[in-house]
């Protein structure tokens, strides 16, 4: 009988291991052999522009530490992440909590305010570039219309083009927000909000002390989610401002796009994509450790 068991029970995982080999193949094929890859040219002099190859070591990550345009990349990635995804959080919690509340056409609404989230992003940005022309987009006509006798060019002065990827961000992701809250306002229990309605409570101190403590798990999930994402906002970049006015708008992405296609440096841009790739693990990381000290807080 024990016999039995010890051939049934290695045959149960010869079947995992067969059923699950498919997927480490795939995930080692399509990830790991990248990135090995990638880290092995960071340390090397591969530019497609010149001949000959050589082994540099730390040279090209610690170019990257003195280079001003990588710095400059840096900050505007950060004022990108924080403009977006601060402005996104807000935004999409009070939507949610609006719609949460609307009885009239709430399925319409959902549907309707869904719409940007799942058009492409290189397309978005084409439409909102289009939208924004100086003298003949649609927005800056009807700014005319509306009185306004000096409508800015919003993707020409640094502040401005910096401003104009954020809103558009906003614009397109603040539904990806909408839809996680209201999935969790939806399975909140009612009988909290009973209670708090007989101790006299009003709708804002309804919301800060009873709805956003209930929705703090699902708030840090979103927002680990937002900053991820958030770090891939390449195509806006691309489609509207090609990094521009100068380098008013280069992100990580786009500096690692120039230097790898369009000065031909791949062992730079690599060593530029894997330093960005260690940061991104660390705001992941950091993201998880305070979302798990807050469960904890909450478990207590």
């Amino acid at each position: 009988m024990a016999k039995a068991y010890v051939s049934l029970e290695r045959e149960r995982r010869r079947l995992q291991l067969i059923f699950v080999l498919p997927l480490m193949l795939s995930i080692v094929t399509l990830v790991a052999v990248p990135i090995a890859s990638l880290v092995g040219i960071s340390f090397t002099s591969l530019n497609f522009g010149k001949k000959g190859l050589s082994f540099l070591g730390f040279d090209n990550y610690a170019g990257l530490v003195k280079d001003p345009n990588f710095i400059n990349a840096f900050v505007n990635t950060v004022i990108m992440l924080v403009g977006t995804v601060g402005l996104q959080m807000v935004l999409g919690v009070v939507i949610a909590l609006i719609i949460h509340k609307t009885s009239f056409m709430q399925g319409t609404i959902r549907t309707v305010i869904l719409f940007p989230m799942i058009i492409p992003p290189i397309i978005v940005g084409i439409m909102w570039r289009v939208l924004l022309l100086p003298k003949y987009g649609s927005f800056n006509v009807m700014l005319a219309e509306l009185g306004f006798k000096n409508v800015p060019d919003w993707l020409s002065s640094p502040a401005l083009a910096m401003m104009t990827i954020i809103l558009v961000a906003v614009w397109e992701w603040t539904p990806f927000v909408v839809l996680f809250v209201l999935a969790g306002l939806e399975g909140q229990p009612a009988s909290p909000y009973e209670a708090i309605k007989i101790d006299g409570a009003n709708w804002w101190q309804e919301i800060r002390y009873l709805t956003l403590p209930l929705l703090k798990p699902i708030l840090g999930i979103v927002v680990m989610f937002r900053i991820v994402e958030s770090l891939k906002i390449f195509p806006l970049v691309f489609s509207l401002t090609e990094g521009g006015p100068g380098s008013s708008t280069v992100d990580f992405a786009y500096y690692v796009y120039k230097e790898g296609f369009s000065y031909l440096r791949l062992g730079y841009a690599s060593a530029a994509a894997m330093l960005v790739f260690a940061i991104l693990l660390l705001a992941i990381y950091f993201a998880i450790r305070i979302g798990s000290r807050r469960k904890k807080g909450v478990g207590a």
